[in-house]
This record gives structure tokens, C-alpha cells and sequence, in this order.
């Protein structure tokens, strides 16, 4: 007679893109998990004390871990895409630059009744951001440095 719950307590879940459940029975890093998953971060699953859902039951929201940050035993993780990860970075700006243009308004009245600003579409900006890392445009930052010869 097992107890299959104590087995499933003692193991770090991920979940991967496409509902695939990986468990694995030791702690391992983030950074091992990102090099085996290419273009994917890893996120901690936690539940929001206060917010509930219609059904009732806690709301999850997704903690995005560093590298060298450590998949615990017992805890839910998420993989998220990179473009998942730019899109809510850009509609975080979005929604705060809503709000500055909002208090704006209530300090200043002629400022027209603007709630969003015109550049904030959050998918536009991803494209323009990876496809501004594709084209190879980069250079780096540094001259080189000749080597003094002997």
C-alpha cells in the first residue's frame, strides 16, 4: 500500500508548453532547467492570498525565477516563452503609463482624455524588439585593441 500523494509531494512539477507534466525527484537549478528548454524561462506557481477566481478558488500568478535560483521539492513551476515574458513586460509598462497619463489629467484639466498612449500595443512591441535582435544589427560596444608586437 503506497501513499501516492507523499510521492507526489516529494518531487518539483514543471509544466511545459502543450500540458507536458515533467517531475523530477531532486532539487535542481533554473539555470539547468532553461539550458534543456531553449527560449523558455522558469516560473513559480503561487497563489494569490487575497484574489479568488469566479469558482472561488485562489487565483495563481507566475514569479519569474534567476538562473541561479533553485526548483524546490514540492513546488509547481511554469515554463514561459520569451515572447510570453516580453508580452507582459509590455502591457505592465502599458498599464503604467495609463495610470501616469491618468494622474496627469486630474492635476492638469486641459490634457485630453487619453487612458492609454498610442505606441503601447504590447504585441507590436515584442515584434519590434525580436526582430531588432534577429537582423544582427548589434556591435559591440568596445574597440578592439591591437596586440603590441614582440
Amino acid at each position: 500500500m503506497g501513499n501516492c500523494q507523499a510521492a507526489e509531494a516529494a518531487t518539483v512539477i514543471i509544466q511545459h508548453p502543450g500540458n507536458k507534466i515533467q517531475r523530477i525527484y531532486w532539487s535542481v537549478s533554473a539555470h539547468e532547467i532553461m539550458n534543456s528548454n531553449p527560449g523558455h524561462y522558469v516560473a513559480l506557481l503561487v497563489p494569490s492570498p487575497t484574489m479568488k477566481s469566479h469558482n472561488g478558488l485562489p487565483l495563481k500568478h507566475l514569479k519569474l525565477l534567476r538562473p541561479d535560483d533553485t526548483l524546490l521539492i514540492g513546488h509547481v513551476y511554469r515554463l514561459v516563452s520569451f515572447q510570453d515574458v516580453l508580452k507582459e513586460f509590455a502591457s505592465k509598462k502599458c498599464v503604467k503609463l495609463g495610470k501616469l497619463l491618468k494622474e496627469r489629467r486630474s492635476e492638469v484639466s486641459s490634457t485630453p482624455d487619453i487612458t492609454k498612449p498610442d505606441d503601447c500595443n504590447p504585441v507590436q512591441q515584442v515584434e519590434q524588439v525580436s526582430s531588432s535582435s534577429r537582423n544582427g544589427s548589434w556591435k559591440p560596444a568596445l574597440q578592439s585593441i591591437s596586440e603590441i608586437g614582440t
